[in-house]
C-alpha cells in the first residue's frame, strides 16, 4: 500500500494513494501529481515514470510513496530532490525512520526521510568510489547519544541489505545526528552537531569546576543531557521556563550554593552560544540538574 509520509499540517501518514494525475514526469520512479483535491504530490514507485504523459492517472498499484509537494517554493524544491535521489535511497531511509519510530518514538515524516535519503545516496557514493570520510563528534554522540547511536548501529545493516552496498559502521553516528536533530529542531544535522558541541564544552566547565570525571553513560549524566537538550529546544522555540513568584531560584541557590557557581558559568556559555539570554528559572534548574549530576550529589 501506497503511503504519504508528512509533517504537520499537511496530510495523514499512512494514506493509501489518492487517484493522482501526472503533471510532469520527473524521472523513470518519480512524478508531479495533482491528488483529487488540487493538492500537489510527488510520488515514488519502481518504473512509475516512464511512459507517462501530462493528464495521466497513475495506476495506485505503482505508487509506493508519496510525498507532500506543499507551497510553490517547496514544490520546486521537492520535485527536484526526488528526481535525483534514487529510489533506494528512498526506502532505505523510510525503513530507518520506522525503525526509529518503534525504537525512539519519532513521528515518520518528510522532514526525516528525506535529509536521510539525502545521506545515504552520499554515502553510497562515497562507498563505491572508495572515499573515507572523517565523521565529526563521533565521540561525543557516543557518549552523549547511546539509544540514537544504538539505532543507527541496526539501520547500517539494514540500509546496506537494501542498497546493496556495504557502508561504513562509522555511518550510524551520522544517522544518529539525523535522529537527534529530528526529534529537537528540523531538518539535516546542523543543529544537532552544535548541540552536540554544547553539550561537550558544558561537561568539560563542570568536570573543571570540581575537579572530577563524569561518566557520560551513567544515569545521572543521561538525565542532565535530556535537560539540557529540552533547554535548547525551548530556546528555539522561545518557551522558556518562568516560574513567577515561586522563589525557585532562591531555594536551589540555598541548597546548592556551588552547583549555582558553575551554572552561572554554564548561563554564560550558553547564552554566547544561543545568542541568548536564559531566564532566572531556567538557570535555577540547570544548577539542580549539575548538583544531580556531581557524585556526591543525591540522586
Amino acid at each position: 500500500m501506497a503511503r504519504s509520509w508528512p509533517d504537520p499540517g499537511s496530510s495523514d501518514s499512512g494514506a493509501s494513494a489518492p487517484n493522482l494525475r501526472v503533471k510532469r514526469v520527473l524521472g523513470n520512479n518519480a512524478a508531479l501529481c495533482e491528488a483529487e483535491d488540487g493538492q500537489e504530490v510527488v510520488a515514488l514507485g519502481r518504473g512509475l515514470g516512464s511512459g507517462r504523459r501530462r493528464g495521466e492517472v497513475l495506476d495506485p498499484n505503482q505508487v509506493e510513496q508519496f510525498f507532500i509537494a506543499g507551497s510553490p517554493d517547496g514544490r520546486q524544491q521537492l520535485a527536484t530532490f526526488l528526481a535525483d535521489v534514487p529510489l533506494d535511497c528512498v526506502r532505505a531511509a523510510t525503513a530507518i525512520a520506522e525503525l526509529a519510530s518503534v525504537e525512539l518514538g519519532l513521528p515518520v515524516t518528510q522532514s526525516l526521510i528525506l535529509p536521510l535519503a539525502d545521506h545515504l545516496a552520499f554515502a553510497v557514493q562515497r562507498t563505491r568510489d572508495n572515499l573515507p570520510v572523517a565523521i565529526p563528534l563521533a565521540w561525543e554522540v557516543t557518549q552523549l547519544y547511546p539509544r540514537e547511536l544504538a539505532v543507527g548501529q541496526r539501520a547500517v545493516p539494514l540500509a546496506s541489505r537494501l542498497l546493496r552496498v556495504a557502508l561504513s559502521e562509522d555511518e550510524s553516528v551520522a544517522i544518529a545526528m539525523h535522529l537527534v536533530n529530528a526529534q529537537f529542531a528540523g531538518p539535516g544535522t546542523g543543529m544537532a552537531m552544535t548541540m552536540t558541541e554544547d553539550l561537550s564544552r558544558v561537561f568539560q566547565v563542570i568536570e573543571a569546576q570540581f575537579g572530577v570525571t563524569i561518566d557520560r553513560q551513567s544515569p545521572s549524566a543521561a538525565r542532565f543531557v535530556t535537560h539540557l537538550r529540552y533547554l535548547f529546544s525551548r530556546v528555539a522555540s522561545g518557551q522558556q521556563l518562568v516560574e513567577h513568584g515561586a522563589g525557585l531560584a532562591e531555594a536551589i541557590t540555598r541548597a546548592y550554593p556551588e552547583a549555582t557557581v558553575c551554572a552561572g558559568k554554564l548561563r554564560y556559555l550558553l547564552e554566547a552560544r544561543l545568542e541568548t539570554q536564559l531566564s532566572d528559572d531556567e538557570a535555577a534548574y540547570l544548577a539542580l540538574h549539575v548538583a544531580r549530576l556531581l557524585p556526591a550529589a543525591p540522586a
